[in-house]
C-alpha cells in the first residue's frame, strides 16, 4: 500500500531535518572547548537515515558540506547494522576515509525507535590536537604517521557507556587531553541531541510517514537537477 503525503507535510519534515542539524550545531558551539570548533565554526554536523542517506546538515565548515557519510558508511561496512546498538558511539578520524587531515574527527551516533536502526547523527570537528610531531598539527611532514594518532571506524560508547581503553588511548596520546575530553563530549552531546529531535518528529508524523515524506523530498530535488 503507498501512503498518501501531502506536499504542506514533506515541507514540514524537509525544513525539521535542517532544523534538527542547526540544533546539534548549537549544542556543539556551545560545548566545544576548543576556540577553533567554538569561534572559528570548524565542524560539521549532519542527519542520516539509516541508509546514510543525508537528512539535513546545518551551516558549517564548506570543506564538510554534502561530505559527512563518508565515516558514517565506514561505521556501517565494518560493524554491520546487526552488531550495532542504541547508545553505540563511534569515532573516526582516517584521512583516506573522511577525507580531512586526522584533526578533523567525527563522532557518529545511532539513531533507534523502538529497537529498530532508523537513522544516524555525525558530528565533525577539529581537535586542537591528536598526537602529531608538532603541537596542534605540523605543516611539514612527509607521510600520514607525523600527523598524529590514525584510527578508524572505532566504538566508543556501547549501549551509552563509554569504551574506556579507548577514551584513555585518545587521551593520553593528546598533548591538550583536557581540551580534548570537553571537545568530545560536545559532540556527543550534538549527536544525542539530534536522536532526541529526531524521535519526536517521529513521534509527531509516524516513522512510515516520515520515510514516504522522506522519499519524496530526495524524488523532487533529483527531477530538480536533473
Amino acid at each position: 500500500m503507498t501512503l498518501a503525503i501531502d506536499p504542506i507535510t514533506t515541507e514540514v519534515i524537509r525544513n525539521a531535518y535542517d532544523a534538527i542539524a542547526d540544533d546539534m550545531s548549537t549544542v556543539l558551539g556551545r560545548g566545544a572547548f576548543s576556540p577553533i570548533i567554538y569561534e572559528s565554526h570548524d565542524y560539521g554536523v549532519a542527519l542520516f537515515n539509516e541508509k546514510v542517506e543525508t537528512l539535513g546538515q546545518a551551516p558549517g565548515h564548506p570543506f564538510f558540506i554534502g561530505g559527512l557519510d563518508s565515516g558514517t558508511k565506514a561505521v556501517v561496512e565494518k560493524y554491520g547494522l546487526e552488531n550495532i546498538n542504541e547508545g553505540d558511539v563511534f569515532t573516526v578520524n582516517d584521512s583516506y576515509i573522511t577525507g580531512g587531515h586526522l584533526n578533523d574527527v567525527d563522532v557518529i551516533s545511532v539513531l533507534t525507535y523502538r529497537g529498530e536502526i532508523v537513522g544516524f547523527a555525525a558530528v565533525r570537528a577539529h581537535w586542537f590536537d591528536v598526537g602529531a610531531a608538532d603541537p596542534g598539527f605540523p605543516v611539514d611532514t612527509t607521510n600520514i604517521f607525523q600527523e598524529g594518532v590514525r584510527w578508524g571506524p572505532t566504538r566508543i560508547m556501547s549501549g551509552g557507556e563509554w569504551v574506556q581503553d579507548v577514551v584513555d588511548l585518545l587521551l593520553l596520546n593528546s598533548r591538550a587531553p583536557k581540551t580534548l575530553m570537553g571537545d568530545l563530549n560536545a559532540q556527543v552531546a550534538a549527536a544525542r541531541m539530534g536522536e532526541a529531535r529526531y524521535r519526536e518528529l517521529i513521534d509527531r508524523f509516524g516513522l512510515d510517514l516520515i520515510r514516504a515524506s522522506t522519499d519524496s523530498i530526495f524524488k523532487s530535488t533529483e527531477t530538480k537537477y536533473r
